[in-house]
């Protein structure tokens, strides 16, 4: 992500507009959706970064359930960066994607050269 979100209410989902690595296409930059491309153990990585006095859970979502979830605080004067990983069994057409949770955002999700929010996924086997 190259730069902030702001005004981010919950359920709101991560859209990535920098895409480093894309093998097979199953990531949809456009939506911020991983598209499983075949059945199979995945791991899924992710972070999240905040600023001052901004607070964020971050969920990773599965076809509607979540799955897992980080949840990033800064009381000091300093940013703070987060990030959680979960391997999960996953079908082909599962959608995978990063969506703020209900209730838990106060603040932007913050980028910048000293920390960039992150989404990864990949199959194992």
């Amino acid at each position: 992500m190259s730069s902030a979100m702001t005004n981010i209410g919950g359920h709101h989902p991560l859209v990535f507009d920098v895409v480093r690595t894309n093998i097979g296409n199953a990531f949809h930059q456009s939506t911020g959706a991983f598209i499983v491309p075949q059945t199979g153990l995945y791991v899924f990585t992710w972070s999240v970064r905040v600023t001052s006095g901004s607070y964020h859970c971050v969920e990773l979502v599965v076809n509607g359930k979540v799955e897992g979830a980080v949840y990033q605080h800064s009381t000091s004067s300093e940013d703070d960066q987060g990030g959680s990983t979960i391997v999960i069994q996953a079908n082909e057409q599962d959608d995978v994607f990063l969506r703020t949770k209900l209730g838990s955002n106060n603040g932007p999700i913050y980028s910048s050269p000293y920390g960039f929010p992150s989404f990864a996924g990949w199959k194992l086997n």
